[in-house]
């Protein structure tokens, strides 16, 4: 596990909010107005009470921020009645959480901009323009700003990305945060004509799981299936004694195999959350099941950890004990999303909200 957060078990999942990140303190920035009403008066937007987004807009110099958020905006306060936001900052704004604007070696990523084709860009330091092909119908508000919405969102980003594993964990990212669920962006995809990244996304699609909740979640199970050629695990699957005692909630689990795997962050390096990792693990030991725990920095290489795990699973086939375990059933995730979407928590407040009835936009290649 990443973090210290999980999400709830199965069992609670009917009763528990989406979880998304809490809507966003920003600024959106504001023209210069000679009346001082909608915005500075032309000598103060020159002063030091006042900075400067993008030719014409501005912010007051004082404000607080919450970052990503206020970045995207003033990335998109320019697009007036054309236009939005996508990619990574679309989702950000939506609430996916794991999608912050930085790449893998912690460099501040551009907000991409569409502005369809045959379009001005206009000029914005941070940002990057797209001229694909935009249908209105993909375009929402999210904190007053022109978005995408969240299957559009999703395929730049991938197309962005031109990575099969990272293109998997947006996906898995996307489901977490359950800005949709796995029908939908399935139904959706089969009305997206052929364009952009569609070929990587359907692909990635088919390797994303439901219930991952980080993206190193992600990175080790595809090398478990992928690279060490081991059965698809389950994802933060529940596990019990013969007696129904909660044992653990590992990263991934094996039910073949009796083989579960954790990936732990740098939170697991504390004495007392290691102390907590060595007596779950030496729970699921004691009852049949072998458990492979990888640490930050080991996935950018994963031979080494290929080894290790088809070493635990040899380890696990021997010493595996029938009977000293047990799985919970758990409620269809896909159902439980799509419910909640139905009831009005989807991300989108919409021109038009994509969640309500996908439809494939017209777009060029």
């Amino acid at each position: 596990m990443e973090s210290g957060r999980k999400s709830p078990s199965a069992g609670q999942a009917d009763f528990m909010q989406p979880p998304r990140l809490a809507t966003p303190r920003v600024v959106p920035p504001v023209r210069v107005d000679p009346d001082g009403v909608a915005g500075p008066r032309p000598g103060e937007a020159r002063g030091g009470r006042w900075r400067r987004t993008s030719p014409g807009l501005y912010v007051p110099s004082g404000a607080e921020f919450d970052q990503p958020a206020q970045r995207i905006v003033e990335a998109g306060g320019h697009l007036g009645a054309f236009g939005g936001v996508s990619g990574w900052a679309s989702l950000h704004l939506a609430g996916a959480d794991w999608f912050g604007g930085r790449d893998l070696h912690g460099q501040e990523l551009p907000v991409l901009v569409a502005v369809g084709p045959g379009r001005q860009c206009p000029e914005h330091p941070g940002a990057a323009f797209t001229r694909h092909r935009i249908a209105e119908t993909e375009v929402v508000l999210r904190s007053g700003v022109r978005c995408l919405n969240v299957h559009r969102a999703l395929l730049d980003e991938i197309y962005q990305l031109r990575s099969l594993k990272r293109a998997v964990a947006a996906i898995d990212m996307v489901l977490h945060a359950e800005l949709t669920s796995r029908s939908r962006l399935q139904r959706w995809l089969r009305t997206v004509p052929r364009t952009y990244g569609l070929p990587l996304m359907r692909q990635a699609l088919r390797l994303s799981a439901d219930r991952v909740e980080s993206p190193r979640e992600t990175a080790l199970r595809l090398v478990w299936t992928l690279d060490a050629d081991l059965p698809t695990p389950l994802c933060n699957a529940e596990l019990y004694d013969a007696a129904g005692r909660f044992l653990a909630r590992p990263d991934l689990f094996s039910p073949e195999l009796g083989l579960a795997g954790e990936y732990d962050g740098a939170h697991h390096f504390t004495a007392e959350q290691r102390r907590r990792d060595l007596a779950r693990e030496d729970r699921l030991r004691d009852h049949g099941i072998e458990v492979v725990t990888v640490v930050a920095g080991e996935l950018s290489a994963p031979g080494e950890v290929v080894g290790r795990l088809r070493a635990a699973a040899a380890r696990a086939e021997r010493r595996r004990r029938s009977g000293q375990w047990q799985l919970r059933p758990t409620p269809d995730l896909d159902a439980v999303v799509n419910a909640r979407l139905a009831a009005g928590s989807a991300a989108d407040a919409p021109l038009r909200c994509d969640l309500s009835a996908p439809s494939g936009p017209e777009r060029a290649r």
